[in-house]
């Protein structure tokens, strides 16, 4: 049987995740970098290896173990207390650019209308702002650490909008006009509208713009998410479960960034920063990945939409949001990460179903 990049990658997604989660929550490991490292082990680990499983399916065996091999290398010197901080920031950078690269290049290969240009530059993002993280972390440049991580936040992110965007947009339509309803029309120019709003908001909160900016920013990118999501309903009505998952995870993404700059205005606060946070990167980034690789390998495989599995999924990853943001910093952690774990188990289950003959 040969390798295959998505179960490869996507496994290695899941094992990390999923270990990240209970030794933060139980252990408080990484104890070298504390939150800052548990953050960048989620954007720079186990995001990117899910973007890496999505978008790089013709790889070489040797290319691929060589890609597994760096990041699980650089996942392993974050755990390590006694790894020279310069070589965590070489297998670091080095992992993130090993997926990055590829991806970018194929990108670039098949772009065949100008807005495909826009996901090169985007995934090469994510190389200098871990570039911008490692340099505080060895001591380079001083208060770096952050701005390199709400990079990486917002690139995640975009890539979440634009490319959950194209695919539900087509989804719903189709839904639509399968059921004998109007076929929903691309609005090119909302598309355009959230992309620069996020982007914007993200640039601004990473390198300390002026208050009110970055917050107002993201606020309105969050309603607008949710306004995308309101016009598919025609179409989300007559989708399956896998569609209904990944809409849900635009919701609690738009529903995170109103309520994290909700919560950094100057307002009566329903959560702290941080709670609000976890809405959007629990429910919104979580729980979309775990239902992209759950859709994506029953694709690439060729079988059934997993609609049920992808449901439960989000419900979980939905749960685990709630409880993060409104629980107490003991229970509410702990019972947050007993669902993301119950989401990984069904979402390996899902990917690793035997293969259709």
């Amino acid at each position: 049987m040969s390798l295959s990049t998505h179960r490869l990658l996507f496994g290695l997604a899941l094992i990390q995740g999923a270990a990240a989660i209970l030794a933060w929550t139980f252990a408080a490991l990484p104890a070298a970098g504390g939150p800052a490292w548990h953050a960048h082990e989620m954007v720079f680990g186990q995001a990117l290896a899910v973007v890496g499983g999505y978008l790089l399916s013709r790889l070489k065996p040797f290319a691929l173990v060589s890609i597994a091999a760096v990041w699980v290398a650089a996942r392993v010197a974050v755990m390590v207390p006694a790894a020279p901080e310069e070589m965590r920031a070489a297998l670091s950078i080095a992992a993130t650019t090993a997926i990055v690269l590829p991806a970018a290049l194929a990108f670039l290969r098949g772009a065949k209308r100008a807005g495909n240009f826009v996901f090169p530059g985007v995934l090469g993002g994510f190389v200098a702002a871990d570039i911008l993280f490692q340099l505080d972390e060895i001591g380079v440049i001083t208060s770096a650490r952050g701005s390199g991580l709400l990079l990486g936040l917002g690139l995640v992110v975009l890539l979440i909008t634009a490319m959950g965007g194209r695919l539900l947009s087509a989804a719903a339509s189709g839904a639509s006009q399968r059921a004998g309803g109007a076929r929903l029309p691309p609005r090119h120019g909302l598309e355009r509208a959230l992309l620069a709003l996020l982007a914007s908001g993200f640039l601004a909160e990473a390198f300390a713009a002026p208050s009110p900016a970055g917050p107002v920013l993201l606020a309105f990118g969050g309603v607008l998410l949710g306004v995308r999501v309101v016009l598919w309903v025609p179409g989300l009505r007559r989708s399956g479960g896998d569609i209904l998952a990944l809409a849900a995870g635009q919701v609690w993404l738009g529903i995170g960034l109103v309520a994290w700059a909700w919560a950094a205005a100057v307002l009566p606060k329903p959560l702290p920063g941080l709670s609000a946070l976890h809405l959007a990167t629990v429910g919104g980034i979580g729980g979309t990945l775990l239902v992209m690789m759950v859709r994506a390998a029953a694709q690439r495989e060729g079988r059934p939409m997993p609609g049920r599995a992808a449901g439960l999924v989000a419900g979980l990853m939905a749960a685990a949001a709630l409880a993060r943001a409104i629980g107490t910093p003991e229970f509410g952690s702990a019972l947050a990460a007993l669902f993301w774990l119950a989401a990984t188990l069904v979402a390996a289950a899902s990917v690793f179903r035997r293969r259709s003959r």
